[in-house]
């Protein structure tokens, strides 16, 4: 598998399909997934999300899970995770949780020290 940070072109098409493929997410959520990226593409740093992707290891390259989240505006250390989503073909097999812990890695790295998630 290929970790990386850095959001491509793409990621827009491949973020809003692997929502999809889940079967967790509205279309309107798929909807701002894509979104998201496309900000970040736009914005750099200044959008406010991170990214973390995991690609299959073949030429495809294909996306199988990603994380997209960021600071908390106007708080000290404190991160939001607003998407972790893992293609069904990889669920249950202990990715999404070495996707999460990757996230919390870098969130502490910069100074975070707390996550909050929604459902």
């Amino acid at each position: 598998m290929k970790w990386r940070d850095i959001p491509r072109h793409s990621d827009v098409f491949a973020v809003s399909t692997l929502v999809e493929e889940t079967g967790f997410f509205s279309t309107e959520e798929r909807q701002v997934a894509a979104e998201l990226v496309e900000e970040t593409l736009a914005r750099g740093s200044a959008s406010g999300y991170e990214f973390v992707f995991v690609d299959a290891p073949d030429k495809a390259e294909r996306l199988l899970a990603y994380a997209c989240f960021g600071p908390i505006p106007a708080t000290l250390s404190s991160y939001d995770l607003y998407w972790i989503a893992v293609i069904p073909s990889q669920q249950g097999s202990g990715l999404g949780g070495k996707l999460l812990r990757e996230v919390e890695r870098r969130a502490h790295a910069t100074g975070g020290t707390q996550m909050y998630l929604d459902t």
